[in-house]
């Protein structure tokens, strides 16, 4: 079965490319951001592209990169979390969230289990998620760690299911080539049996998803996605060419 195509846009101008070129919808992160894994875009520039959309935006709700120290990425400060609850809010009240279009909100928060791994912080995601009613939240690739972990990832999914998330964006595991990880994937895909979408993201390319056709192409229409920046070699935007090849092995 075919796959719907999500792409990671980091500009106004590649989000409108992404829409003409056929993608299903994008995720929006702030300009230059790529580096750091995609960061909040700036409300103005959320402003100016919305009008422009016909295809859902999931928007990035991500206060920093990941820290400079080497340490455990997504557990964030209160002041880091502060800031994500009033992105959430800011965002929601200018109205540039279309629920009916399909945008919504996209996140993950960690936190240190006391077997010294690394866990979903169902506190405060759900809290956030509750903020973001209507507008629906995906959680994106901090579950990586914990999809890669065979004691961990089933339980993981449970959580985000209680915090009330629409959405998984998710590599299988790290170092995040989702390509290597098709067999955790599908048992993400039959654990939540079409209650969360999947959306399989991490270094998907055009030469890379005829073997994740095959393994994920066969749930429900609609609970399995593919995520890819689909970025040129320098870095700096989408390549459109890339991204016909790439709708097209998908849609085939």
């Amino acid at each position: 079965m075919p796959l719907p195509l999500e792409v990671a846009v980091f500009s106004s101008q590649d989000a409108l490319t992404a829409q003409s070129s056929g993608a299903h919808r994008i995720e929006f992160n702030a300009p230059g951001s790529y580096p750091d894994g995609g960061l909040t875009p700036p409300l103005d520039e959320l402003r100016l592209l919305s009008p422009q959309l016909r295809i859902p935006a999931r928007v990035m709700i991500r206060p920093r990169g990941p820290p400079a120290d080497g340490s455990m990425d997504f557990i964030y400060s209160e002041a880091e979390l502060e800031l994500m609850r009033e992105a959430v809010s800011e965002i929601k009240a200018a109205g540039v969230m279309d629920v009916a279009r399909g945008d919504g909100f996209v996140f993950g928060v960690l936190k240190k289990h006391e077997d010294g791994g690394y866990v979903v912080d169902e506190e405060v995601c759900k809290a956030l998620v509750d903020a973001a009613k209507p507008v629906p939240c995906v959680f994106h690739r901090a579950f990586d760690p914990i999809a890669e972990e065979d004691g961990a990832w089933a339980s993981g999914l449970d959580a985000l299911l209680r915090c009330g998330f629409e959405g998984l964006l998710t590599a299988g595991g790290t170092p995040g080539k989702f390509c290597e990880n098709l067999e955790r994937l599908e048992e993400l895909a039959k654990h939540v049996d079409g209650k969360l979408q999947i959306v399989a993201g991490g270094g998907v390319r055009h030469h890379n998803v005829g073997e994740p056709l095959g393994v994920l192409g066969g749930y429900k229409k609609g609970s399995v996605w593919v995520h890819s920046a689909a970025l040129r070699s320098s870095g700096d935007g989408v390549d459109e060419e890339e991204l016909t090849k790439l709708l097209a092995q998908i849609q085939s």
